[in-house]
């Protein structure tokens, strides 16, 4: 036994000395992407849970027949635990804000990828609501809100802190164009979470003024947009994305890609579409959401 204890340490020792002059000799060859026994998909959780598990499980389905690999989809409870899901490896794809597609570039560098942007994510908009019984005609601009709601003790809801449509970008356009910040104009200035719950409150008289994004008002029953119609809609600005780990390797990442870009395509696909109101996803690349990264490096308050 103890012979063969020796021969044993003997042996790794050499091929210890092979690896080295191999090494030596030629560069080591590009680890090859581990194919995972499961995808999982998750999503800043924007819209109410079923919505999102019907439409996103769609989503998943679609990949899962074109990878062969089993996808699922998980929902979370905040937006930065999507971020945190896919940074540590616990998800794979994720569907993103600019603001969380930004925090998660700013965690994993290199290993993320944006996989694809819907058509409407290029040009993005955010609405300005106000509680009907207020009786307010659409402004020109935020200046205009800002003298309306002096000495009104009005009261002002935003969706999370970590939402680019429902935080960061009205935040930044109430700011710019009236030069204050809301907290100085409006009596409270709260965060509800989701965009559908930004609607749900100012509807119903909790909160006078709301900003959320464009397709959770759009996608909303008639008769709850007509208790909180939009009175300002912000300029354009880069928005939403399915971003992904890069290690999963550039063959798989093709295969997901191609599954969205074409989601047009089919009957299945264009339902999913018509919840994510858009004609249809498109190339992206993370540059377009590097000016988010400068911003958020500002020390612009964004949650967790």
């Amino acid at each position: 036994m103890k012979k063969l204890g020796v021969l044993a340490v003997l042996f790794v020792a050499a091929l210890s000395l092979m690896g080295c002059q191999k090494g030596e000799e030629s560069a080591a060859p590009e680890t090859l992407a581990q194919l995972p026994a499961k995808l999982v998909m998750t999503a800043i959780p924007d819209d109410n849970a079923e919505n999102m598990r019907e439409f996103f499980g769609l989503i998943a389905a679609q990949i899962e027949k074109a990878t062969g690999i089993p996808c699922e989809y998980v929902h979370v409870d905040n937006y930065a635990a999507s971020v945190t899901a896919l940074a540590t490896g616990q998800a794979h794809l994720s569907w993103f804000g600019a603001v969380t597609a930004a925090q998660a570039y700013m965690q994993m560098r290199d290993n993320l990828r944006i996989v694809a942007a819907r058509d409407i994510d290029k040009e993005f908009v955010s609405y300005f609501i106000a509680n009907a019984d207020l009786g307010l005609d659409p402004v020109d601009n935020l200046q205009e809100l800002a003298q309306l709601a002096e000495d009104r003790g009005w009261s002002f809801t935003f969706g999370s802190k970590s939402s680019t449509s429902s935080h960061l970008m009205p935040r930044s356009f109430f700011t710019e164009q009236s030069g204050q910040r809301p907290e100085q104009v409006f009596r409270t200035v709260a965060y509800s979470g989701s965009h559908d719950v930004v609607l749900q409150k100012v509807a119903n008289g909790e909160f006078h003024i709301g900003a959320l994004g464009q397709p959770p008002y759009d996608r909303a029953a008639g008769e709850v947009k007509a208790k909180a119609p939009i009175i300002y809609t912000t300029p354009k600005f880069t928005n939403y994305c399915f971003a992904a780990r890069a290690d999963l390797g550039d063959e798989l990442l093709e295969q997901i890609r191609s599954v969205l870009i074409n989601l047009h395509d089919t009957a299945e696909g264009q339902k999913i579409l018509g919840y994510l109101k858009a004609g249809r996803f498109v190339d992206a690349d993370i540059s377009e959401w590097m000016g988010y990264v400068e911003l958020i490096e500002t020390g612009v308050d964004i949650g967790g």
